[in-house]
């Protein structure tokens, strides 16, 4: 309920994931929060047309690798039988041909299945609220611009890195998440980049973080330390 005493209008949610328990667990989240209305769960995007027209969500969220029809052609039947629906994708992969392709539909987000619930839900209410989330194209950053950052805004371009999320960064930062969230937006504004995900690419592009390596321990062979 809001303040004055009405209730909130729920932000419809059409899912197309080819994966019933990443499909249920969303709709589930979502419900849960009270602040979203799934209309339709799809495993493939071949019936997307049909249920966006009758249900005209307000968001789609579409799987970026599905069997059958893409997700990108998915997305273009979704907009044409419902132009006011607006496409979020989402991915266990962070490539850039995807962001290049998702930013020339016109998807006004594009999440990893790794993002914590809370900021799925932060993300989803914003562009069910009509704001663009990290799809614009914009060029790559140039070298050394890290440099005119303070040391709090480099720890926390360095935990986005290692994929904390802003509650999590909170906790490590004894801040406020509000607090870190005004970090994350002055870095952005700072590196001229306009999401999570390009930050982490820049920051191990710099080298201001580093990838975690993979050790490889032979079988049967125990640690030298005691």
């Amino acid at each position: 309920m809001e303040r004055n005493g009405t209730p909130r209008k729920l932000i419809s949610v059409m899912i197309v994931d080819d994966q019933l328990l990443i499909r249920d667990a969303i709709a589930a989240m979502l419900e849960s929060s009270g602040r979203f209305k799934v209309t339709d769960l799809l495993e493939r995007g071949d019936d997307a047309h049909d249920a966006a027209r009758r249900s005209t969500p307000q968001i789609a969220i579409i799987d970026i690798e599905m069997p059958g029809r893409s997700a990108f052609d998915t997305a273009r039947a979704i907009r044409a039988s419902s132009p006011q629906t607006r496409v979020v994708f989402l991915t266990g992969h962070g490539h850039r041909r995807f962001m290049q392709e998702a930013a020339d539909i016109g998807a006004a987000a594009f999440l990893e299945k790794s993002t914590s619930p809370a900021d799925v839900l932060y993300t989803l209410e914003r562009v069910g609220n009509g704001e663009q989330i990290g799809i614009q194209q914009e060029p790559d950053p140039d070298a050394g611009r890290f440099d005119r950052l303070s040391p709090r805004e480099l720890e926390v371009l360095k935990y986005i890195a290692q994929g904390l999320s802003t509650r999590e960064m909170a906790e490590v930062m004894f801040l406020s998440p509000r607090t870190v969230e005004r970090h994350v937006e002055r870095l952005m504004s700072r590196l001229g980049i306009r999401d999570r995900l390009r930050l982490a690419l820049y920051a191990f592009a710099e080298g201001i973080a580093t990838a975690p390596r993979v050790v490889h321990v032979p079988v049967g062979h125990e640690s030298a330390q005691c």
